[in-house]
């Protein structure tokens, strides 16, 4: 049995069609946006009505041209219509519950706070190592013959990278 029969095929077209069939308006919209995020070339979609006729060629199924992947999610989050990601999710056993405003500029502003922090770490990390590469170089020690090998430097460091970082 086939993954792809004709049933799921229609209804698979039937939601690209309820996200993308709009009002000439809205529809020139969505054909200037591509254009305008470069999703579509504007130097081979030398007029207007060349792009629209594109646009209209992905929505026939009988064509061969098709929205990319990429173009169908920047329109469905450009222009508010979601109806071919809730049918992928429904197909594919999904519950969708839409995160409310509040909520999601919560989350996105802890995640920027994370990534702030990560982003501190990451710059004293990077300067400690510029900050000790630059520093004067130390004189090497020879060890001479008959004598012991010595593994830390003479003078006194003010403690060791483990009672620096805290620990006993």
């Amino acid at each position: 049995m086939p993954w792809t029969d004709e049933a799921w095929l229609r209804s698979a077209f039937a939601a690209l069609k309820q996200t993308l069939d709009v009002d000439a308006r809205t529809r020139n919209e969505m054909v200037q946006f591509l254009l305008d995020e470069g999703f579509w070339d504007k130097d081979k979609l030398t007029t207007w009505e060349s792009a629209v006729a594109k646009f209209n060629s992905c929505m026939n199924p009988n064509k061969a041209e098709f929205f990319k992947i990429g173009e169908l999610w920047a329109l469905m989050k450009r222009f508010g219509r979601h109806q071919l990601f809730l049918a992928m999710a429904a197909d594919l056993g999904y519950e969708v519950r839409r995160v409310p405003t509040e909520e999601r500029r919560e989350q996105l502003l802890e995640q920027l706070t994370q990534a702030n922090e990560q982003h501190a770490l990451v710059l004293a990390r990077i300067a400690a190592a510029l900050e000790q590469l630059n520093a004067a170089p130390r004189q090497q020690h020879q060890v001479a013959p008959g004598m012991r090998a010595q593994f830390s430097l003479p003078e006194a460091l003010p403690g060791t990278a483990v009672q620096l970082m805290g620990c006993p």
